[in-house]
């Protein structure tokens, strides 16, 4: 007959497999993709107006047009877009609003930008030291009304 075997005990310098979770330990909660979609801090509000990025270390623009905003960030549309610097400088025509910012994600024709820095522009008024020369002067140039069309029409009485 088999005698009873005592049970096996770790050696007294093993540590346990597995330790259960501290009570303070973060769960993550998954939610259905139109809970999460939308992580802003802020509300963005819808507009349409007209802009430019401009990538100061290759002074690239490119028109884009801004889809909705908000002071920390912007959705923008364009047409097409290379290599995207660390710094973007989006240009706001409309409301004549310069932002600093990085992007946050990209697909083919829009960009989602995140910024640190934003500043007013008063035509005909200097803007602060903290808005680059090469972002005024874009600024200025593209906020130029466009020049009068040649008149080619003739009116015969």
């Amino acid at each position: 007959m088999a005698t009873p075997s005592a049970p096996v005990s770790s050696p007294p310098h093993s540590t346990p497999l597995a330790t259960p979770p501290a009570a303070s330990s973060k769960v993550e909660i998954i939610q259905p993709y139109e809970m999460f979609a939308n992580r802003r801090n802020e509300p963005r509000f819808e507009c349409n107006d007209r802009g430019c990025l401009l990538f100061l270390n290759s002074q690239q623009t490119i028109h884009c047009t801004i889809l909705d905003q908000s002071a920390s960030g912007a959705q923008v549309l364009f047409d097409s877009i290379g290599e995207i610097p660390s710094e973007v400088w989006l240009i706001d025509l409309d409301a004549h609003v310069v932002r600093r910012g990085r992007s946050v994600w990209t697909m083919a024709h829009k960009m989602g930008l995140k910024f640190d820095f934003i500043e007013k522009l008063t035509p005909g008024k200097m803007s602060s030291p903290k808005v680059p020369r090469a972002v005024y002067d874009a600024w200025q140039t593209l906020n130029q009304p466009p020049p009068p069309k040649d008149e080619d029409t003739f009116f015969l009485d």
